[in-house]
């Protein structure tokens, strides 16, 4: 979930090279140590070859070194590291992965709680909103003006992202606490505007495929594609229901609406939600 950087190669600190390279280092290495010895070893290329085989084991365990150095690099990463790697990074920061926070959602704490340092910027009443129930904010938006005023926008995990009076009481009092509320500044919290999207599609699907099960499948691969796009500001194109929907199976896919090549448009405050997903089977096809 909110992976800033999703189409980068993995960052290494050293290349991790091909097998055959470090093979065949390891066969020159030992051909040289033997030469000095006086031994000529003619038997190298042979597979069957004990010290050929000696080389082989040696050449991977190298490999693997690499590998490890490169995940134990990575686990430093905040947007990289997984599991209780994550978790010891969080810990730096004075975070804890609360009962039923997803690893990606604790990710996404960390990233804003280093993001709001500078004190009483958007940044920083961002972290603290996430902070007061990192259960049920799934996003913030912040937005001042010259007076003093801070309009604090709540996007929740339920309820079709709208977000309940509790949850709003709740991140209200977090971001009034002494220590977090600037002096001059007077904090308004409310619920994000919610853009109903309404899907309807028609589908093909391939021969082989099964009717009910490609078709849900279809439908749940939309719902969880777009439950983890969905943020303040995404703009929902009808390409991306288009992707979502081409499925295992699924040869085609018409969308009827919304409009094909067509953009729901969301300002800082405002966030999409799906309303009705309407697939149509329209037969099949190669």
């Amino acid at each position: 979930m909110d992976a800033p950087l999703p189409n980068i190669p993995l960052p290494v600190i050293e290349r991790e090279p091909a097998f055959e390279t470090l093979f065949n280092n390891r066969l020159v290495q030992l051909r040289g140590l033997l030469a000095d010895a006086g031994f000529d070893w003619d038997t190298y290329i042979l597979r069957s070859d004990p010290l050929n085989r000696f080389c082989r084991h040696a050449a991977y365990g190298d490999l693997l070194m690499v590998s490890a150095m490169n995940d134990t690099f990575r686990a430093t990463l905040t947007d990289f590291a997984q599991g209780a790697d994550l978790i010891a990074l969080a810990s730096d920061w004075n975070l804890t992965q609360a009962d039923g926070e997803a690893i990606d959602d604790l990710r996404r704490r960390l990233r804003e709680t280093k993001k709001g340092q500078g004190g009483f910027t958007d940044n920083w009443y961002k972290r603290h909103a996430f902070a007061a129930d990192p259960l049920r904010v799934d996003d913030v938006g912040v937005e001042g003006d010259a007076k003093g005023g801070v309009l604090v926008s709540i996007l929740s995990k339920d309820n079709g992202g709208v977000a309940s009076d509790d949850l709003l009481a709740t991140v209200e009092a977090a971001l009034n606490q002494p220590g977090v509320r600037g002096d001059n500044d007077h904090i308004t919290v409310v619920r994000a505007v919610i853009l109903t999207v309404n899907v309807e599609a028609d589908v093909w699907l391939l021969p082989e495929a099964t009717k009910e099960t490609t078709m849900a499948a279809s439908k749940a691969a939309l719902v969880a594609n777009f439950a983890a796009e969905r943020r303040l500001g995404w703009d929902f194109a009808s390409d991306f229901a288009v992707a979502a929907l081409r499925t295992v199976g699924v040869k085609r896919v018409s969308l009827v609406a919304p409009a094909s090549n067509s953009v729901v448009v969301t300002a800082g405050n405002e966030a999409v939600a799906l309303g009705t997903i309407e697939l149509n089977y329209k037969g099949r096809a190669y």
